[in-house]
């Protein structure tokens, strides 16, 4: 009975994981939704423009592309023989186990295992990649978020004289302390400072264009930036491991700063989620990719 309750102990964690990611974007959709008026929120989809939607689609895509090109890079500096087209479907797959499914595993430890057992690569430097592009992609999310923010020194010193000053020294230290980091806990791939720094600007400016494009499908043109940074900062929030794809956690940031900075929270909650449903349509592609035995 004990070997037994051990081997149901996992999938019981997955299942519990599973229900608090649920449950917590129940919460957080509920909390923003008591808020705002939902007949205004539906109003403003239908009214969105869909040639817009389908330009935002493509951006969206194409900042995958920029992604799974930076993931190339690091598997290829620990002499993984992984080719282009393989990687690329990898991370579709795993783009599609980090949204849809119920496990405690995710497209991250999804690459680990799957690669592991096809390679000769230690766990270590596997886990070490993907880490590290998470962290590459925060960092970039992190400098320009704070950039554009330095935009707005009169709102950002609302609430107290330091607070902008320390937005400057952030922005100016993110990438820094990225490539600090890089050089001193990943000394494997320090070669891909510069590399990594690029790509995940790249990442996030394909990413901005495609939140800029359903701004514009929503009419939106006023303090365009800020809802920029905004977005930013709803992003770093759904990277955190504690909603079912960031759902929920995007539109509360949204929710709250619309009560301080001159934006619409209609608009805003509305950004939130219609980028949710492009994630969402473009991750499905995951579920539909086979891959091939060999990873070249």
């Amino acid at each position: 009975m004990l070997k037994k309750f051990s081997k149901d102990r996992p999938q019981l964690s997955s299942a519990l994981k599973f229900a608090l990611k649920i449950g917590l974007s129940a919460l957080a959709i509920y909390l923003v939704f008591t808020q705002i008026d939902l007949e205004e929120v539906w109003a403003l989809l239908r009214s969105a423009s869909v040639p817009l939607l389908i330009i935002a689609t493509v951006f969206f895509n194409f900042s995958k592309l920029v992604a799974a090109h930076r993931q190339l890079l690091l598997f290829r500096e620990m002499s993984l023989k992984i080719n282009s087209r393989y990687n690329l479907r990898l991370y579709y797959i795993g783009m599609f186990y980090n949204l849809f499914l119920p496990g405690g595993v995710g497209g991250d430890g999804y690459k680990v295992i799957h690669l592991r057992a096809r390679s000769e690569s230690k766990s270590k430097l596997l886990v070490a990649a993907v880490l590290l592009d998470r962290l590459s992609g925060a960092a970039a999310l992190s400098f320009l978020g704070l950039a554009i923010a330095c935009f707005y020194p009169s709102l950002l010193s609302k609430s107290a004289s330091w607070v902008y000053p320390l937005v400057v020294v952030g922005a100016l230290a993110a990438l820094p302390a990225f490539a600090v980091l890089l050089e001193y806990v990943f000394p494997t791939f320090r070669k891909l400072r510069w590399p990594l720094i690029t790509g995940s600007i790249g990442v996030q400016g394909a990413q901005l264009i495609c939140a800029a494009c359903i701004l514009w499908s929503l009419g939106v043109e006023d303090h365009l930036f800020l809802y920029l940074a905004l977005f930013l900062a709803s992003s770093l929030a759904a990277m955190l491991p504690i909603s079912f794809g960031g759902i929920g956690l995007r539109e509360l940031v949204f929710l709250y700063a619309a009560q301080y900075l001159p934006i619409d929270q209609t608009a805003a909650v509305s950004l939130g989620l219609i980028f949710f449903l492009i994630t969402a349509i473009s991750s499905l592609a995951g579920a539909f990719i086979k891959l091939p035995p060999k990873l070249s």
